[in-house]
């Protein structure tokens, strides 16, 4: 692994003068760039891709057989294995198959969605605030169609909106998943590098509501033929965000102060968790999803924040928006972002202070009362993100049946008043509310934890359906400090929606008219969490001035870990090592290639030209930190794991031969797979 300050030569020496890539973008399936693609011999089913396509929960992931089983990345469903995990079945260490559809085990709280339509209703939404909430409600509850989840996506920052219409299933369940050591083979040391030896996937099926699995329309067959190096490959998948079209007044304020109080923050919890975790096996199971996740969260982060300090960067970004101002008739849509964004500086510190840890106890019963607050407004006065739809599937979420374990609370908790006590000092309001008269942030949390009965899914259901009197009188000392807490919070959710939020919409489609004015309506939308296709070809890489191949090899993990004496984060998987003298070394295990991705393409299948899976998307290398920002498709890479390598690991390693014929992996190739 390299260290993130050569992400910044890297882009330094990437940007001047750089034209854009043909082949950037993460492109709306109703906005594909055709002369792009046929350039590169693709041409797209839509239909198709749209119907494969699937939503797991935020990430990415594609049907592979007509009996419903979705292929994504073992750490896309990390959470799910945790939840499922108990001390007699450790399923991260131990690795699972499902050898009959009656042992797949459903997963708490996990949701998949497909792509069922997109509608262009720019039309349909007023330039007013009630307005524009009134008609969001509208066409996301009485328009959307019967069995559809309709979601409202701005795009352009606002310029446009699309509506998605999606069909969700509640009923996923883990059918497939190696151990995480397989999994994540080189851990935090290897994240966002390569040559990379990991086999990042994981089986799921999706269920209908009669308890039958469901049947596809349209599933992904896999390639007949090995990839070969400048193949063309698509990704459809759904990154989460991307920021190459804000102004440079926002850019400045998350390089100066959003992005380090969320590493500061982050970092601090990592840190807390990783001390938990290694009081006791339990813990460690117990607090690994959550480990992983903020490993991968604070390298993304920081190397976002590391390209944001580069002064060739920022260059750019400041020629480019001078071009586009140059154009415009006014300065007015700057000026008022720019105005936007001083608001958001003086409130983020305070609106981080106050957040609780996502997931938490603390963090569920405040959003139950945000919900209840809201759903009683007028929708044209309700916050941003509690429309009748979002809040029906809030409440969803927060009715999910997911373990809660005691310790990680008592940690996450105390952290979080530590933080606010830190930077708010011992006696602003909030901090005294929440030390409760105790001597410190830990004694504290104990104090609120004391005897809750949250612990129970029904007593946090039951949050939801109290009447307000009830609520009031709970005796849970966690609630009662979440009722302490709410009105501020609420208070700050109200500012930030009217000095924030509302100011950049009323600026984006000026903001998005002058820039295509000055450039032209070629460039993509920034990514929005929805249905995205990404382009490109199969490359090598230059690596510190050493050619690097495109693909790893089962042979290259067997050296890795030896070079390392076996020692964690390289030691191999019990049944890897198993399975060592019967594998051929020559598979390829890992492959690069140069579609543009960010987070929330994990678990997205990659597919040749013919529009056949040849992999699954689970990382970036270390280039592909800056890609929130910019695309440099001469350096920045997608990393996969091989088709060869799934089959390889179905087939010899786990029990689940029965897997690979379902998804049509043939035996024929194991011993030839080689490009």
């Amino acid at each position: 692994m390299r260290p993130l300050p050569s992400l910044a030569l890297a882009v330094a020496g990437a940007l001047v003068g750089a034209p854009a890539p043909a082949a950037e973008g993460m492109w709306p399936l109703n906005l594909l760039p055709q002369a792009a693609l046929e350039a590169h011999g693709l041409k797209p089913d839509v239909a198709r891709l749209q119907a494969v396509s699937v939503n797991v929960g935020g990430a990415s992931g594609s049907f592979v057989s007509p009996h419903g089983l979705v292929l994504t990345n073992h750490h896309v469903i990390s959470e799910c294995l945790d939840h499922l995990s108990t001390p007699a079945r450790p399923l991260q260490s131990t690795g699972f198959v499902a050898a009959k559809p009656a042992q797949a085990l459903r997963c708490p709280g996990l949701v998949a969605k497909v792509l069922q339509g997109i509608d262009d209703v720019t039309d349909q939404i007023p330039a007013d605030n009630a307005g524009r909430k009134a008609a969001i409600d509208r066409l996301t509850g009485a328009d959307c169609p019967k069995g559809e989840v309709c979601e409202l996506v701005p795009l352009y920052g606002g310029a446009l909106h699309h509506r998605y219409r999606h069909r969700t299933w509640n009923d996923v369940r883990l059918v497939m998943a190696p151990e995480a050591q397989a999994a994540n083979f080189g851990g935090d040391d290897d994240n966002f590098a390569y040559p990379r030896f990991a086999f990042d996937f994981a089986l799921l099926r999706v269920y209908e509501p009669n308890g039958q699995p469901h049947r596809p329309a349209h599933w992904l067959r896999p390639a007949r033929h090995d990839l070969k190096l400048n193949d063309a490959v698509m990704v459809p998948g759904h990154p989460y965000v991307t920021e190459r079209q804000k102004t440079l007044a926002q850019l400045e304020a998350e390089r100066d102060l959003h992005t380090p109080l969320w590493i500061d923050r982050a970092a601090q919890e990592l840190e807390a968790l990783r001390a938990y975790a290694q009081t006791s096996p339990d813990a460690q199971r117990q607090t690994m999803d959550m480990v992983l996740n903020l490993e991968n969260g604070l390298k993304v982060i920081r190397g976002e924040l590391a390209a944001l300090r580069t002064p060739a960067l920022m260059q750019r970004l400041r020629d480019e928006e001078s071009a586009i101002r140059r154009v415009a008739g006014s300065q007015a849509p700057w000026e008022a972002v720019a105005q936007a964004e001083a608001a958001a500086m003086r409130l983020a510190p305070l609106r981080t202070a106050l957040q609780a840890p996502g997931g938490s106890l603390l963090g569920q019963v405040l959003q139950v009362l945000a919900v209840r607050a809201e759903r009683h407004r007028p929708a044209e006065e309700r916050l941003e993100g509690f429309h009748d739809r979002e809040a029906e599937q809030q409440a969803e979420e927060l009715g999910a049946d997911r373990p809660v374990h005691l310790g990680v609370e008592q940690v996450r908790l105390t952290q979080y008043i530590a933080w606010m006590q830190a930077h708010l000092g011992g006696e602003h309001p909030w901090v005294r509310t929440a030390l409760a008269g105790q001597p410190d942030a830990a004694a504290a949390a104990r104090h609120w934890l004391a005897g809750t009965v949250l612990t129970d899914l029904a007593q946090r259901r039951a949050l939801l359906t109290l009447d307000d009197d009830a609520l009031a009188r709970h005796p849970d000392r966690l609630v009662q400090l979440a009722r302490a807490l709410h009105p501020d919070l609420h208070r700050l959710r109200h500012e930030w929606e009217t000095q924030v939020r509302q100011p950049r919409l009323a600026q984006a489609r000026a903001l998005a008219q002058a820039r295509w004015q000055a450039q032209g309506r070629g460039a993509p939308p920034d990514a929005t969490g929805t249905l995205r296709l990404s382009f490109g070809r199969v490359a090598e890489q230059d690596l510190g001035g050493l050619r690097q191949p495109w693909f790893s090899t089962v042979g290259g993990l067997w050296a890795r870990a030896d070079g390392f004496g076996h020692q964690a984060p390289f030691d191999l998987a019990p049944r890897l090592a198993a399975a060592r003298p019967r594998l051929d070394d020559r598979t390829p295990l890992n492959f690069i290639s140069t579609p543009d991705i960010v987070g929330g393409n994990s678990g997205s299948p990659i597919l040749n030209a013919a529009g056949d899976w040849v992999g699954v998307v689970f990382d970036g290398n270390l280039d592909s930190l800056a890609s929130a920002y910019v695309f440099d498709e001469a350096r920045t890479r997608t990393v996969s794991v091989s088709l060869a390598a799934i089959r390889l690991a179905l087939r010899e390693v786990y029990p689940a031969q029965h897997l690979a014929d379902e998804m049509g992996l043939g035996k024929s190739g194991l011993r030839q797979s080689r490009p």
